[in-house]
């Protein structure tokens, strides 16, 4: 007699695109944007949004790196100098780019004497560069498993204690990208589990985030009791996204997901300083809301693939290529 184990994963093959990542990355990076969307124009966001997002940080940069970590044996399957020129010309590029823009839109925290603005310090950016960093590690999954860079991780996130923004972020959302990494050994069995453990795992998270966001604020970082319980969180997320009907103007923002990350934060500081303090508050943030969508989407319909988000590929005179889609992990 069978037993009823509810929805069948959409498992497609290695090769193909994961819809359902895409799904997931488009979904993460857009709460993202929208946090922000609230929380530049003003000092003071609502109690209620405010809330509400702070319950959401424990999953959005933790999702996004833990799909990057997820992709990473994929990635790695390229040739090194195809894998190293891969991640200059679709994270390294257009981190330089959009830190650019930010100094030209006259962001206020933008440094550019400082290298570690160069590296997102001091504005939404960072997440690129730590990015970098964890597929620079990343290269010597090669040789060692990747669950022995996540335990050496969280030593040093445990232990290790400094004012560079760019190193403690590095050593705590790393942990998330060598989590997915260590996952993608085992993620066909994980997702043919019953639902049991993964909506437990959901429940729990839950409750943390819950309990996170109204006691702390925004989720606490560098330490291993927030993180195990984000983790939880987003295993339980991707068991279920695998089951979920598609979603495809989702997914194709999930596959242009660099366009709304890097490009979000200047349209919304842009049109903070004509609107804010001229409109009221509610016409604020729909205005924003509304300019900074708007404005991703146009750039990523049109612009996608420009020299704004990828550095052009060098090709020897002459020379054919495959036509082979790059991963949207770059």
């Amino acid at each position: 007699m069978r037993t009823h184990r509810g929805p069948a994963p959409r498992l497609e093959a290695v090769d193909d695109r994961k819809t359902w990542m895409d799904l997931l990355r488009g979904g993460a990076v857009l709460l993202v944007a929208l946090w922000h969307a609230f929380e530049i124009p003003y000092p003071t966001v609502p109690a209620g949004i405010a809330w509400l997002f702070d319950a959401l940080s424990v999953a959005r940069i933790p999702t996004l790196m833990f799909l990057s970590g997820l992709l990473l044996d994929h990635s790695l399957r390229k040739p090194t100098g195809v894998y190293v020129a891969g991640k200059l010309r679709r994270i390294a590029w257009p981190l330089v780019v959009w830190s650019a823009v930010l100094v030209i839109v006259g962001w206020p925290a933008a440094q550019p004497g400082s290298p570690w603005f160069w590296l997102g310090d001091g504005a939404h950016l960072w997440y690129l560069g730590v990015l970098l960093a964890c597929y620079a590690v990343g290269l010597l999954t090669r040789w060692v498993h990747p669950l022995v860079f996540f335990v050496v991780g969280f030593v040093a996130m445990e232990t290790l204690r400094t004012d560079l923004a760019f190193v403690n972020n590095t050593l705590w959302f790393g942990l998330y990208f060598f989590a997915g990494a260590t996952m993608a050994r085992w993620l066909d069995r994980w997702l043919r589990l019953r639902w049991y453990l993964p909506a437990a795992c959901l429940v729990v998270a839950t409750a943390w985030a819950v309990y996170s966001a109204t006691v702390n604020g925004y989720a606490p970082i560098a330490h291993w009791r927030p993180l195990l319980l984000s983790l939880l969180g987003v295993v339980g997320v991707v068991w279920f996204a695998t089951r979920l009907p598609r979603v495809r103007w989702l997914e194709w923002v999930g596959r242009r997901s660099i366009v709304y990350y890097v490009a979000h934060v200047p349209f919304i500081w842009a049109i903070t300083v004509l609107v804010a303090g001229v409109l009221p508050l509610p016409a604020t943030y729909a205005v924003v809301v509304l300019v900074m969508l708007g404005g991703c989407t146009l750039l990523a319909r049109y612009l996608g693939g420009s020299i704004l988000f990828e550095f052009p590929r060098l090709r020897a005179p002459g020379r054919a290529t495959d036509g082979t889609a790059v991963a949207a992990d770059g």
